[in-house]
């Protein structure tokens, strides 16, 4: 990503060439606190990737219609439930009337609870299906806020504690492979510039490389664009009524404590940063995501 010095677009692979379907599709989580705007960010992706010519799908965690508003035509859109990844992996077992008449009764939300972690391994499964099928040339994933998903992370080594053999712990294993193969998964961090999402972003970067997930990129989303006000003199200001002074020094202030955050976001990542311009719409739709992916990777080279 874009700290100003140089950006890499988080779909490339660690040696900067681009993925193919053939060798497996790269896999972006894309993370982060509830409410900076993961979804956003995710379609943004989609289109920076669709853009360099990429087979893109995104996978949305217990369905966001708004993906399929916001991201480009021919970008493949899949919601996956725990429960429906639940019921596609007991039919990939062979229990077929079983999984459907679990399903049909609803007890199979029941058998999830009773095995800790298995909702999310069956989940990070059907990701890593969709990778391996050889349709996409990257899987973008839409991940749960920052609890969920460090649990969902770490629930693959949880399973592989607990049980010994079986195809539980063969998926577990498969999963485990694809999530700490740096070429091919990677982790999107994503924050506004704000006190606590930056303290739960850079926890969140502690517990991801805890896990041993490689790290791909990182936005900072909906700055303000206050710059334009921190160059304006003493005398400029002067000249103006109160009121608008007082709005003019609230930015500015606004915008210094943003660029403290952003920092300290920087500092704990040891990574290039992209900063996504908050834009003065009430609804963000695709020219909108179009225009910001344009901005964030045209220097890209992808």
């Amino acid at each position: 990503m874009s700290d100003g010095t140089h950006t890499v677009a988080p779909w490339l692979l660690p040696n900067g060439t681009l993925p193919t379907a053939e060798h497996g599709a790269r896999v972006l989580l894309v993370l982060g606190k509830g409410g900076v705007g993961r979804t956003t960010i995710t379609s943004l992706l989609a289109h920076g990737a669709h853009a360099a010519g990429l087979k893109v799908l995104v996978v949305a965690i217990d369905g966001k219609s708004s993906l399929h508003r916001l991201c480009p035509d021919g970008v493949d859109v899949k919601s996956v439930s725990a429960g429906s990844a639940l019921e596609d992996y007991l039919l990939d077992q062979g229990f077929g009337a079983f999984a459907r008449r679990l399903a049909q009764s609803g007890v199979i939300e029941v058998v999830g609870a009773a095995a800790p972690g298995i909702h999310d391994l069956v989940v990070l499964g059907k990701v890593k299906q969709f990778a391996n099928a050889g349709q996409h040339d990257v899987v973008i994933l839409d991940a749960p806020a920052t609890g969920h998903a460090t649990s969902m992370l770490s629930s693959v080594a949880g399973l592989l504690d607990i049980v010994e053999g079986g195809p539980i712990r063969e998926q577990a294993l498969d999963v485990e492979r694809l999530l700490m193969n740096a070429d091919r998964c990677g982790a999107v961090v994503v924050t506004t510039a704000e006190t606590t999402p930056v303290n739960e972003s850079i926890e969140l970067i502690s517990a991801i490389r805890e896990v041993g997930v490689a790290l791909a990129g990182a936005v900072v989303n909906a700055v303000e664009p206050d710059e334009l006000l921190t160059g304006l003199s003493a005398k400029e200001l002067s000249g103006l009524p109160s009121a608008v002074t007082d709005t003019i020094r609230a930015a500015i202030d606004r915008h210094e404590h943003s660029t403290a955050d952003i920092k300290r976001f920087v500092d704990a990542l040891e990574l290039g940063v992209t900063q996504v311009v908050k834009l003065p719409t009430a609804e963000l739709g695709r020219d909108h995501i179009s225009d910001l992916a344009v901005a964030a990777f045209e220097e890209s080279g992808s």
